[in-house]
């Protein structure tokens, strides 16, 4: 029997490819991927921000050695001239003392060192100084002379003893009712003053700083100062000064003032009757920062006990001539009343602002010449 055979084809056999290991790792773990992959990206980002982020630092409330800051020390205006002092200089007791201005008292002793002086015709033409210090006083201070009414006015406008010795009697009736913080130097004696031997009485009457302080401290009057000071302003001199020479007419050549400009250091030199005006404890010439010619109504009468006496009257308004920084101002002066404070107004009824420093003031009746 024929067997017819067919041809069999075999069957194809496709190639084996080899098998790509990490494209069957990244789809078995796809979604593995696509959690991890942002996590990271965050956490890296998470570092580089904290890496370089500025560092606040705290403080260490638990540390008892942690070192504080020392406080920088304040200063304050003191009252009397203006100067930047630490408060406790500022705090320490002013005084005004009667010192007398006669041919046979000069020089002074201690007026170089007061803040504010005011000069004044005591009787016969002869002017008299009340000076204003601050502790320390001066080394030395006098002749201490008698007190007149309008200069205890001018002390009560500053709440602030006074040293005398004796006065008119005028004055002496109204220490009572002014409320004046008195010391009279008549009372207190030998303890606290002193007669000098090189001059005769009653030229030689003298304290001294310690003296003084501990007599203060006894009336318990070294108290803090009260009073509100000047208006102050920088020191702002002229370029061109064209007021460097002031005559201050009192009447009387022994006692005609006269200023000279300082350019080099913006002040003003006294002079008395034409001669320098010197300070004993120092053997310098006075200088004045700030020069107040106050021109003031002045009658003549006569005391109860006879005597001739100066009226001042304080209360009211008159002319004023103010000498800063190598320039003059015309204004007016103004006192309300016996205890209320001097104001001292420009043209146009402002405050006039002073220099830091001393200030001086002229009391000369109204109508005497005044030229600069």
């Amino acid at each position: 029997m024929d067997i017819n055979l067919q041809s069999v084809t075999p069957p194809t056999v496709s190639s084996l490819k080899k098998p790509n290991k990490i494209k069957d790792f990244f789809s078995k773990y796809r979604k593995v991927f696509y959690i991890a992959i942002p996590v990271v990206i965050i956490g890296i980002g998470a570092v580089v921000w904290v890496m370089y982020t500025p560092k606040t630092q705290t403080t260490n409330t638990t540390n008892d050695t942690t070192t504080t800051a020392t406080p920088q020390p304040t200063t304050v205006a003191d009252a009397l001239t203006g100067a930047m002092v630490d408060s406790a200089t500022a705090a320490k007791p002013v005084t005004a003392v009667m010192i007398e201005n006669s041919t046979d008292a000069r020089p002074q002793s201690g007026l170089s060192q007061a803040g504010v002086v005011y000069e004044a015709i005591a009787e016969g033409g002869i002017t008299r100084f009340m000076a204003i210090f601050q502790q320390p006083y001066p080394a030395v201070i006098g002749p201490v002379r008698s007190l007149r009414p309008y200069y205890l006015d001018w002390a009560t406008e500053y709440d602030i003893p006074a040293v005398h010795a004796g006065g008119s009697q005028p004055a002496l009736a109204k220490i009572g009712p002014s409320g004046l913080k008195n010391v009279d130097a008549l009372v207190y004696g030998t303890s606290y003053f002193y007669r000098a031997t090189d001059r005769v009485a009653p030229h030689n009457l003298y304290t001294k700083t310690d003296m003084l302080a501990n007599l203060l401290a006894t009336l318990k009057f070294n108290t803090a100062p009260t009073f509100k000071g000047l208006t102050r302003k920088a020191d702002a001199p002229v370029a061109t000064p064209t007021h460097t020479k002031i005559d201050i007419n009192f009447g009387s050549t022994s006692y005609n003032i006269e200023y000279q400009y300082d350019a080099t250091t913006n002040s003003y030199k006294r002079l008395n009757a034409g001669v320098a005006s010197i300070d004993r404890n120092t053997s310098a010439q006075i200088t004045v920062k700030n020069v107040v010619v106050l021109a003031i109504p002045v009658t003549y009468g006569t005391q109860p006990d006879g005597k001739p006496e100066t009226i001042y009257a304080l209360n009211g308004t008159g002319k004023a001539y103010i000498f800063i920084d190598g320039d003059a101002i015309v204004g007016t002066w103004s006192k309300a009343s016996d205890k209320a404070p001097t104001q001292i107004l420009d043209s146009t009824g402002a405050p006039v602002k002073f220099n830091v420093g001393n200030t001086w003031y002229e009391a000369i009746p109204a109508g005497n010449a005044v030229t600069y």
